[in-house]
C-alpha cells in the first residue's frame, strides 16, 4: 500500500519529487557529501552549471571510459572496431578538404577537437566553453599536441556569439546540445553561422528530457544489474550498485539546470532546421545507466568481462532494432539548406 501511495504522489508531482531523493540523500550523508547536496539549494542557474562542469579529470567509473564500449560505438556507426565517428565522417564527407574552419560548442576539456585536428581538414577551429579551468587545459594540450596554430579555445558560450554569420563549413556540437535552450533558437542561430551548404555535426544524447527514464529502460537495466557478479558491482565511492532509480526533475535541475533540457526535442528540430544526411544510433540507452558508477569494473579484456559485455550489448542491439527501446545517443551529419 505504501508503494501504491508513494508511486501515486509522484505521478501527481509529474516526478518533479520522488521517494528515490531520500534514498540518494542518505547515500550522501554516508559518503560525506552532504554540503555538495545542500550548496545546490542556493547560487545562481549559470553557477549551477558552471560547478557541475568544473572537473578536469574524473576517475573512469562511466559507459564512455570502457574501451570495448568504444569499440562497439565504432562498430554501430562505422562499421569497424577500429574506425571511430570522426575517421567515418572525415572520410565520406570532408575527404577533400584540408581548410576548412569549425566552430565547437561546449568543448570541455578539448580532446575531440584534438581528434580533428588530426584528421587533417581543417585550418581553424574556434572552441568555446564556460569552464575556465578546462579551457586553460585544452589549451596546454593542444600545445603539448602541436595543434596551438589550428585550435582557439575560448570561453565563452552560444548565447554570447554573435557577429558570426556565414563564417564556419563545419559547426560541431558534441555532448554538448543537449544542454542548450530554447533549442530551435540555438540551431537557428547555428545555421546562421555556417557557410551556404555548411555541416553540422552532432554527437548527442537524444534519449528522454531530464533523464526522465521509461519503466521498459528501468526494468531491462535492473534485469541486466540483477545478473551481474557482485565483483563487477562494486562502486570506488563504497557500497554496491543493486538498482537504478527514474530521477526527481528536481534532483536533476537542482544538479545542473542544463542537464538534458530538451534532450527529446533534439531530433526533431535537426530535421526542421537542416538537411539531415546521416543519422548513425550507437544505443546508450541500456548501457549508460547500466555502467554508470560501476565502469572501472569492465576495464579490462579478459574473457569474463568480455561475456558479461557482449551480454548487455547484444540485449540493447536487439531490443533497439525491434524498436522495444528507442537510441539514447546518436552521431548526426546536417548540412544548411
Amino acid at each position: 500500500m505504501d508503494f501504491i501511495i508513494s508511486k501515486y504522489i509522484t505521478q501527481m508531482l509529474n516526478n518533479l519529487i520522488n521517494k528515490y531523493d531520500a534514498v540518494l540523500l542518505c547515500n550522501a550523508v554516508r559518503e560525506g557529501k552532504l554540503g555538495r547536496v545542500l550548496s545546490k539549494l542556493t547560487g545562481s542557474k549559470q553557477t549551477k552549471i558552471a560547478d557541475s562542469w568544473r572537473h578536469i579529470k574524473k576517475p573512469p567509473t562511466n559507459w564512455y571510459d570502457i574501451p570495448a564500449v568504444n569499440e562497439h560505438w565504432n562498430l554501430l556507426i562505422s562499421g569497424r572496431a577500429d574506425i571511430d565517428y570522426n575517421e567515418y565522417i572525415s572520410r565520406k564527407y570532408f575527404s577533400d578538404r584540408k581548410d576548412m574552419k569549425a566552430l565547437s560548442l561546449g568543448c570541455g576539456t578539448g580532446h575531440r577537437e584534438l581528434r580533428w585536428a588530426g584528421l587533417g581538414n581543417f585550418e581553424k577551429i574556434d572552441a568555446y566553453d564556460l569552464s575556465i579551468n578546462r579551457i586553460e587545459y585544452a589549451k596546454k594540450k593542444a600545445e603539448e599536441a602541436g595543434y596551438e596554430n589550428i585550435i582557439n579555445y575560448q570561453v565563452g558560450d552560444i548565447y554570447g556569439l554573435e557577429k558570426l554569420d556565414n563564417q564556419y563549413d563545419v559547426i560541431l556540437m558534441e555532448q554538448s546540445l543537449h544542454h542548450f535552450s530554447p533549442l530551435r533558437n540555438i540551431l537557428l542561430k547555428m545555421d546562421n553561422f555556417l557557410k551556404p551548404h555548411g555541416f553540422a555535426v552532432i554527437n548527442e544524447f537524444v534519449g528522454p528530457t531530464r533523464f526522465q527514464w521509461t519503466d521498459r529502460q528501468l526494468d531491462i537495466i535492473n534485469g541486466l544489474l540483477s545478473v551481474l557478479p557482485v565483483k563487477y558491482k562494486k562502486k570506488l565511492s563504497g557500497g554496491i550498485k543493486n538498482r537504478v532509480y527514474r530521477p526527481s526533475k528536481l534532483n536533476l535541475i537542482l544538479s545542473d539546470p542544463s542537464e538534458a533540457v530538451e534532450s527529446s526535442n533534439i531530433i526533431p528540430l535537426l530535421k526542421d532546421v537542416f538537411n539531415v544526411m546521416e543519422i548513425k544510433e550507437y544505443g546508450g540507452t541500456i548501457l549508460m545507466m547500466l555502467l554508470s558508477e560501476i565502469g572501472h569494473n569492465f576495464l579490462s579484456g579478459d574473457k569474463e568481462t568480455r561475456d558479461l559485455l557482449d551480454l548487455c550489448f547484444n540485449v540493447e542491439d536487439v531490443l533497439i532494432k525491434h524498436k522495444e527501446i528507442q537510441s539514447d545517443f546518436v552521431v548526426a551529419v546536417c548540412r544548411k539548406e
